[in-house]
């Protein structure tokens, strides 16, 4: 039992806090809080303030913790507080305060309007993602704090597991959501979820206005025509969020489901009008970018290399013969007819 505990420990362990370079959560921190302030910037949440009072039904989060409907003034000033706090995390500004600013306005700014008779799940990872990033060393690179650290003489940011495990736990919350909403569908429906005309029903019932926004094609009635096509879709969406947990230890899954998962959030706006570019943007979160870095300083320095190459034969030639050079010179540079422009 012993050895089995510490084989269990070990793994997570490994997973959770194996080194890994600051370039993976740093980027991911720049797009991330980048898109949110993007994306929230024309938003006015002040508008919860006037509300009357006798709709509010205060979620269990918002009982605990005794956050009252504050007036639209003060929800305004919140508001401003939060856009900035957004700005400063992208640009990596007083990260460490930044981060949990954001995460303390989007905890209210975002659980506010669930607060009045309906829950809307659509920002519940951008509020988890802050919490996680709230306590993180995302700051440490790609930033303003680092860049003024480094001009005072910081050592070299190393890999370490403060890189790894935020990314790893959004990962797992990620999975978490997909998971559980596959699992309540066969749960509350059975496979009658796929192989019934629900889908179908749900595809035209919101050409009617029925969520916060509006679809943004009118293709759900035509695919509602097809039972087939509807059910298709059915399967897809139940199957990709059941297996979903398969990308937090499979590289080969993440291939396939996070792309997936992303196509079905996109999907669910074009054809039915949730707004789910929220979840979309916590995307980021699953690219290697130091991997894809790596590949691009790669490419960019093989094309030196090649330049490089060309420029020392054009030399050449030109020492032996200037017509020569003269003619390999405009050879490279010209296009060729059958190239495209």
């Amino acid at each position: 039992m012993t050895r089995w505990l510490d084989r269990v420990a070990g793994a997570w362990q490994r997973y959770f806090f194996d080194p890994r370079p600051a370039t993976d959560l740093a980027v991911s921190r720049v797009l991330f809080f980048t898109l949110a302030f993007a994306y929230y910037l024309p938003q006015d949440f002040s508008e919860w303030g006037t509300v009357s009072p006798e709709l509010w039904m205060p979620t269990t989060l918002f009982r605990i913790f005794a956050l009252p409907a504050l007036p639209a003034a003060v929800i305004h000033g919140i508001q401003i507080v939060f856009k900035t706090a957004l700005a400063l995390a992208a640009i990596g500004l007083a990260t460490r305060i930044a981060m949990p600013v954001a995460c303390a306005c989007a905890f209210y700014l975002l659980g506010l309007p669930q607060n009045f008779g309906q829950i809307q799940h659509f920002d519940t990872l951008v509020v988890l993602v802050c919490a996680i990033l709230a306590v993180s060393r995302a700051g440490d690179a790609w930033s303003v704090d680092g860049w003024l650290a480094d001009r005072r003489g910081r050592s070299p940011v190393a890999p370490s597991g403060e890189y790894t495990w935020p990314i790893r736990a959004i990962w797992v919350m990620t999975a978490v959501i997909f998971f559980a909403a596959g699992f309540s569908k066969l749960r509350h429906s059975g496979l009658r979820w796929i192989f019934s005309d629900h889908l179908a029903i749900v595809l035209v019932r919101h050409q009617y206005f029925v969520s916060d926004g509006d679809p943004l094609t009118t293709w759900g009635p035509a695919i509602a025509a097809h039972p087939w096509a509807a059910r298709l879709m059915a399967a897809i969406a139940v199957g990709t969020e059941l297996f979903y947990p398969l990308t937090l230890v499979s590289a080969r899954a993440r291939l396939i489901f996070v792309p997936a998962g992303i196509a079905f959030l996109i999907g669910i706006r074009m054809l039915m009008g949730p707004t789910f570019e929220p979840f979309v943007m916590c995307s980021v979160f699953w690219v290697p970018w130091s991997a894809v870095l790596a590949r691009v300083r790669t490419a960019v320095e093989a094309r030196r290399a090649r330049q490089s190459v060309a420029r020392s034969v054009i030399d050449a030639e030109l020492a032996a013969s200037p017509t020569a050079a003269t003619l390999s010179r405009a050879a490279i540079s010209t296009p060729s007819k059958s190239s495209p422009p």
